[in-house]
């Protein structure tokens, strides 16, 4: 496909560059930012997260209880059994014979894991690292023994629990296993933590599941009806009573939308039928008799203006239950550039490289395009020219395709720019005729969404309007 398109009064086909997007607005920072602040924006992630973070509370509390409630006894229970190696060790090397002190301390160590070391003045020790549990361990022996122990961490480089003690005025070490002071059910408790916790957040995304899925439900079909898809309604036989009353009424009022909708594009019907005919009639009685010329044309101008609003009426009124299918995006520019090949107030300048296929209607999507170069046409002249230039652009998104269609011509008040898609708005005199319905921008961002599409209006810094429309990419193989 050629890559731009100018009617015989353009100038070269070539249409200069867009202008970067800034760095940070694209970046993977600002990307995750946006992922997180809409995944946190969803009311089954609050929910989970509430849940999650209530039952963790709750856990924490109660962990931290019962490890200060069973801080004391177990300072108690260990401070009894080092007070007992120390006074039987005591007591075993004191009174037993010299000859036997050598084959009773091995016997100490091979069966009891119990360590006796002559203390030497050149013994490097490390003090022990003290936390609330070694703090009061250490004052609970040095009371119950009456004497100031020497704890150490680790002596020579040789990790333990090391205690210094005098024996008859003789320094030793005695050396026992540190699993003697590191909490005993710390770790049990922590792993029934961990496994309470996983617990808690499968429960949690079950909870959270079981409350977001009406609400969820409600959602889809509100998206539904609002883009006038009455088909499928909410269950009102299963489920809470609350939410079967929710269902039934959103029933009955999705119902009487679906009425008053058929019975206004009914009625819309028979307006347009009944208005054209006389119309019709007036065209061919100026046609065959009123003399002048001039008179003539604009009676039938005025005519068939008439019976461009009647279309437009009737365009916006129509059911927006689209049947979609795959969309070349690509053929259908090549359409729009043939339509307006020799069109000569309208320059098309084209930047469409190949993009996956679309999920839209074909027809409808031929109207939206068609619209916006004529809603162009009409308000958008560029500056200076006797043309519209109209720039008509492709880009492929991760899950969707964005067609951009931007003119050059004086723009839209900012304060504007959102009442543009309203029906029967028209903007300030700059860009706007005394002729038209005010329905061109708003018959198109409803198409786009009844196609599952988003419609986004905004000013080029260097003057005109950008319409930008994301549609999403088809499911069957991409280009």
């Amino acid at each position: 496909m050629s890559s731009s398109l100018t009617t015989p009064k353009a100038e070269t086909a070539s249409a200069s560059p867009a202008k970067p997007v800034p760095a940070s607005q694209t970046g993977p920072l600002r990307r995750v930012a946006r992922w997180v602040s809409g995944l946190f924006g969803r009311l089954y992630w609050r929910t989970f997260l509430l849940i999650v973070l209530l039952v963790s509370a709750s856990l924490a509390t109660w962990f931290q209880s019962f490890r200060l409630l069973e801080l004391g006894p177990q300072v108690e229970q260990t401070s009894r059994q080092i007070t007992s190696l120390i006074d039987l060790t005591r007591l075993a090397l004191i009174h037993s014979d010299p000859q036997y002190r050598v084959p009773l301390l091995e016997d100490l160590a091979k069966k009891e894991g119990i360590y006796i070391y002559p203390r030497n003045p050149s013994d490097q020790w490390t003090p022990m690292q003290h936390t609330e549990f070694t703090r009061r361990l250490e004052a609970a022996v040095n009371a119950r023994l009456r004497e100031h122990l020497n704890f150490a961490d680790q002596v020579n480089d040789r990790p333990g629990l090391w205690i210094g003690f005098q024996i008859e005025g003789d320094p030793y070490w005695l050396l026992l296993d540190r699993s003697r002071i590191d909490p005993s059910l710390s770790e049990t408790w922590a792993s029934w933590g961990v496994i309470a916790t996983l617990l808690a957040l499968i429960g949690a995304a079950v909870i959270a599941s079981f409350v977001n899925k009406p609400l969820r439900d409600l959602r889809l079909a509100t998206a539904r009806v609002g883009a006038g898809n009455y088909s499928q309604m909410l269950d009102e036989h299963s489920g809470m009573r609350e939410i079967r009353e929710v269902n039934r009424g959103f029933n009955r009022m999705a119902r009487s939308l679906q009425e008053v909708e058929e019975e206004r594009a009914l009625m819309l019907a028979g307006i347009s039928h009944d208005i054209r005919t006389p119309l019709a009639r007036l065209r061919l009685e100026a046609e065959m008799s009123v003399p002048d010329e001039q008179s003539r044309d604009n009676i039938i101008d005025d005519i068939e203006q008439a019976d461009r609003i009647i279309g437009k009426f009737l365009e916006y009124a129509r059911s927006n239950t689209l049947k979609l299918e795959t969309v070349d995006l690509n053929a259908l520019i090549d359409f729009v550039r043939d339509r307006y090949q020799k069109d000569e107030t309208v320059v098309l300048h084209l930047r469409t490289p190949p993009v996956p296929p679309v999920q839209a209607n074909t027809l409808e999507l031929q109207r939206v395009v068609v619209n916006l170069v004529e809603n162009a046409k009409r308000y958008a002249l560029t500056p200076g020219e006797v043309h519209t230039d109209l720039d008509i652009s492709l880009q492929k998104g991760i899950d969707s395709v964005q067609l951009t269609v931007r003119d050059h011509g004086p723009g839209v008040p900012p304060e504007q720019l959102s009442e543009l898609t309203r029906p029967f708005f028209r903007g300030d005199t700059a860009r706007t005729a005394a002729k038209g319905t005010g329905l061109g921008l708003s018959i198109v961002d409803k198409t786009v969404a009844a196609m599952g599409g988003r419609l986004e209006l905004s000013n080029a810094e260097d003057g005109g309007l950008v319409v930008r429309i994301w549609l999403p990419q088809s499911t069957e193989s991409a280009v």
